[in-house]
């Protein structure tokens, strides 16, 4: 029995990855490309270390008049382009009304579409996954808060089977959200904890928390479930507009004899075209 129920629970979590979930319909609207003036294109590249060595990545974002993102392109470590992500957008309301995916791979080329609809109170209510011949794939509808944030998040299949229900509980006095994830019999699967707004996050600092003059997150501190955990650090270099240039991510592990041991984890790099 123990067996089955993690099989139905890697089932259910993993249906929700490949769909929606109540943190991506949280952030699908909150901009945070970038923090200062609004660029025409952005071109990342991202480098990330591991026991074995490091893997380097690279991003292409093109965005509309109205400073929202239009087109990101991601490329594989031989330079190939190996996704694609297309947005239709309102830029009167600042919503993403569209998003087409496409995907390079060593099995092929893929396309999977989402349409977003929402309330008269421009509030998410409806993610439609569908594929290149517009077969549906997935549906989730969304029931918001007076505040406009999704509540609750109900995923089906496209035969219309229900994979279960997410629910949302916020803290708005400190910038918290909780998430639980249940089964069509109304047990808990799953909790997670994240933030409601990254841009507001410096406003509501948790106590391990250090954020630079930029809002930015400089020092936190990781824990498991244990008790234990590591120091996580990042650095900042800015272009004269404010805008991230390169942040350095570094690990601090403590060591009982001697200095601790600060390794590091990532260097992300943008250049921007205004």
């Amino acid at each position: 029995m123990y067996k089955y129920s993690i099989l139905l629970l890697l089932i259910f979590i993993s249906g929700l990855v490949k769909s929606q979930n109540i943190y991506s319909a949280l952030q699908l609207n909150e901009q945070r490309d970038y923090k200062a003036r609004k660029p025409k294109k952005i071109a990342e590249y991202n480098t990330f270390y591991n026991p074995t060595g490091k893997t380097i990545n690279k991003n292409i974002k093109t965005f509309d008049e109205s400073g929202m993102l239009l087109i990101e392109e991601r490329f594989n470590e031989a330079g190939a382009l190996s996704a694609k992500l297309t947005y239709q957008n309102d830029t009167l309301r600042k919503l993403k009304l569209s998003r087409t995916f496409e995907r390079w791979s060593r099995f092929g080329y893929s396309t999977e579409i989402a349409n977003y609809e929402y309330s008269k109170k421009n509030a998410l209510i409806i993610i439609t996954d569908r594929d290149a011949n517009g077969n549906l794939l997935r549906l989730s509808e969304i029931t918001a808060n007076d505040r406009g944030y999704p509540a609750a998040l109900k995923t089906f299949d496209r035969n219309g089977a229900q994979f279960g229900t997410e629910l949302a509980t916020y803290f708005y006095n400190k910038n918290i959200l909780v998430t639980t994830v249940i089964d069509l019999n109304d047990q808990v699967l799953s909790t997670d904890t994240s933030k409601i707004s990254y841009i507001n996050a410096s406003k509501f600092p948790l106590q391990e928390e250090v954020y630079n003059s930029n809002g930015d997150l400089t020092y936190w501190l990781r824990k498991k479930a244990d008790g234990s955990g590591n120091i996580k650090e990042r650095e900042y270099t800015y272009d004269a507009f404010g805008n991230c240039t390169e942040l350095r991510s570094y690990s601090i592990t403590p060591r009982r004899n001697g200095k601790p041991k600060r390794s590091i984890e990532s260097v992300f790099k943008c250049e921007y075209t205004y």
